[in-house]
C-alpha cells in the first residue's frame, strides 16, 4: 500500500511525469482553448501594415517567426500573430490569432487548421461582443498560405532593418538602465 505510492511519488517527482506537475500550457491558461492576448505583443516586429477605408491595421509578428518564414520553414507551432486596428486613428479592436498543435478536445470547427482567433478590446479586455466565426470563415480562403493574409509580406520583410535599430530588443531589462 502506502509504500509503493511513496515510491511512485518520488519516481514521478524524478522524472517530471508526476500528476502535479502542470504543463507549460495549463499555467498560460489554454487548457480553455482561448487565444491570449500577450502582454508584451508590441516589442513584436510590425511587419505589415493594411489600410482599409478608414481603418488602419498593424500586424505584429515575433522576430522568431518572421525568421522561420523567411528560412522557407512552416510557422511554427505557438505562434501568436497580433493585429490592431485603428478606426480614425484611433485604436479600437485587437485580433490574435494564435497556432497551436495542442489545442486538447476543442472542435476543430472553431479553428483553421490550427489557428485560433480572439477579439479584444482597445483596452486589451476580452471583446464578447465579436463573434470569431467571421476570422474562421474570411481565413479559411487561406489554407495554402498557412491561413494568413500577409505570409508574403512576412517573407519580404527586411527583419534586420527591426534588429539593427534596436540589437537589445530581447532584453527586458534594458529600459532600466538607460
Amino acid at each position: 500500500g502506502n509504500g509503493s505510492n511513496t515510491n511512485e511519488m518520488s519516481n514521478g517527482t524524478n522524472n517530471g511525469t508526476s500528476d502535479t506537475s502542470q504543463p507549460p500550457a495549463e499555467q498560460q491558461g489554454n487548457e480553455s482553448g482561448l487565444v491570449n492576448l500577450p502582454e508584451n505583443y508590441t516589442d513584436d516586429v510590425i511587419y505589415t501594415t493594411v489600410d482599409r477605408g478608414n481603418a488602419h491595421e498593424k500586424l505584429y509578428a515575433s522576430p522568431e517567426t518572421i525568421e522561420a518564414v523567411q528560412n522557407g520553414e512552416s510557422i511554427p507551432d505557438g505562434t501568436v500573430l497580433t493585429l490592431e486596428i485603428y478606426r480614425d486613428e484611433v485604436l479600437s479592436d485587437i485580433f490574435v490569432m494564435e497556432k497551436r498543435s495542442d489545442w486538447g478536445d476543442q472542435p476543430t470547427e472553431e479553428q483553421n487548421g490550427d489557428w485560433r482567433f480572439q477579439a479584444y478590446n482597445a483596452d486589451r479586455s476580452l471583446n464578447t461582443e465579436r463573434d470569431v466565426a467571421s476570422c474562421i470563415s474570411c481565413h479559411a480562403t487561406q489554407e495554402r498560405d498557412d491561413y494568413i493574409y500577409t505570409l508574403e509580406e512576412m517573407k519580404t520583410f527586411q527583419l534586420e532593418d527591426f534588429t539593427a535599430s534596436d540589437e537589445d530588443y530581447t532584453n527586458p531589462g534594458v529600459e532600466d538602465w538607460k
